[in-house]
């Protein structure tokens, strides 16, 4: 155990020396239906079934989406890319922007169908690393877990080793590598890395310009929503994630 935590630290420090921080990483998000339905486990074991089945019959149980994190020095955005093919799925405002030199964040979401920015320090999850490895867009990494208990959902990320970047898609962050996979609730919502673009020339983003309808708010105040209409949703016998993110 002592000899892969110093392997794991010794690969860290030699990478942060020689390590590019400019890039750009794409993403796949595949969201499962019958699993999402299946981690409300506040529904009842007839109501999740009747949903199971339903959308197990149903062509459309899983959806995907392409997503894209740029990343220099100081700053990255993580945002979706509309696919212009698909008639599936209409981009709304949601834009994950940190300012990692001034450590703040000002993600652009929606929420209830209103518009927020989270303006406030970045918080990172707490993380506990683990000791299995697997190769994700060409690049070996290890994992880790963290237990979300605001929506009450296992977590499983996997962090490239020779990426010493600690960021990842959505608002996942705080590992001693770049995460590259995210599994939601045993697969309900899957982000995978696709492609990891390494550029020696800065990468050049804008802070998100936004409405000024657009409600300014912490992590608190987040948070608060969140918990207020979930717990709404458990009175009610109803899923949650049709109007907030899973």
């Amino acid at each position: 155990m002592k000899k892969i935590s110093f392997l794991m630290v010794a690969i860290f420090l030699m990478n942060y020396l020689l390590g590019q921080e400019n890039g750009i990483v794409s993403y796949t998000v595949t969201h499962n239906w019958i699993k999402k339905y299946a981690a409300c486990d506040y529904i009842s074991k007839t109501e999740r079934e009747r949903l199971s089945y339903v959308w197990g019959n149903n062509s459309d149980n899983e959806w995907k989406m392409k997503a894209e994190l740029k990343f220099n020095a100081n700053e990255y955005k993580y945002e979706y890319k509309e696919d212009k093919d698909s008639e599936k799925w209409r981009s709304d405002d949601y834009v994950i922007y940190r300012n990692r030199e001034e450590g703040e964040t000002f993600d652009v979401l929606t929420l209830l169908n209103k518009d927020y920015v989270i303006k406030d320090s970045i918080i990172c999850q707490n993380w506990r690393i683990k000791n299995d490895m697997k190769e994700v867009a060409g690049r070996i990494c290890m994992n880790a877990s963290y237990y979300d208990s605001l929506k009450g959902k296992e977590i499983i990320a996997w962090f490239a080793l020779d990426l010493p970047v600690s960021i990842g898609p959505n608002m996942y962050c705080g590992l001693p590598g770049m995460i590259l996979e995210v599994t939601e609730a045993n697969g309900a919502v899957v982000y995978t890395a696709t492609n990891v673009l390494l550029l020696d020339e800065k990468v050049e983003m804008t802070k998100p310009i936004v409405k000024k309808k657009r409600k300014i708010i912490d992590y608190q105040e987040y948070n608060n929503i969140l918990s207020k209409y979930i717990g709404e949703c458990k009175k009610m016998q109803r899923p949650y994630f049709w109007e907030i993110p899973f």
